[in-house]
């Protein structure tokens, strides 16, 4: 048994990031492709407008709790469920942002003749260089 002192065992996954976030529309699309239904026939059934149901699939815009409950009433999956994975996704953006944002010092000796290649990566991805 894993154990961090001060956290419970079940907090040590909590603290995991993933390489990626999953949307919750990740997950609308193949159960509507599971189901053979598209996405008018999910408009039909949810009384959810077309161009919401898209956006949240695509993932450009949040699951709401209106879609969840929706959700839950056409396809039987509950809408906490649903809210979970949006708000596990949430964080997870969050995390994944903070990681990436980490910056690192990290001291290289260039042979002079190389110099202009570093030049390049430096000004390419923005890294601080001081010679």
């Amino acid at each position: 048994m894993i154990h961090i002192k001060g956290k419970p065992d079940n907090m040590i996954a909590n603290n995991l990031t993933p390489f990626a976030a999953t949307h919750p529309g990740e997950l609308i699309k193949d159960e509507l492709k599971e189901r053979h239904m598209t996405q008018k026939q999910l408009e039909e059934l949810t009384g959810i407008q077309q161009s919401v149901i898209s956006e949240t699939i695509n993932g450009k815009r949040s699951l709401s709790l209106t879609f969840a409950m929706a959700l839950e009433k056409v396809m039987g999956i509950p809408a906490t469920f649903w809210m979970n994975m949006q708000t596990k996704y949430d964080i997870d953006v969050a995390n994944i942002a903070k990681r990436d944002n980490k910056s690192e010092t990290v001291r290289l000796t260039i042979p002079s003749d190389d110099k202009s290649l570093l030049l390049d990566l430096v000004r390419k991805f923005g890294w601080a260089c001081a010679f």
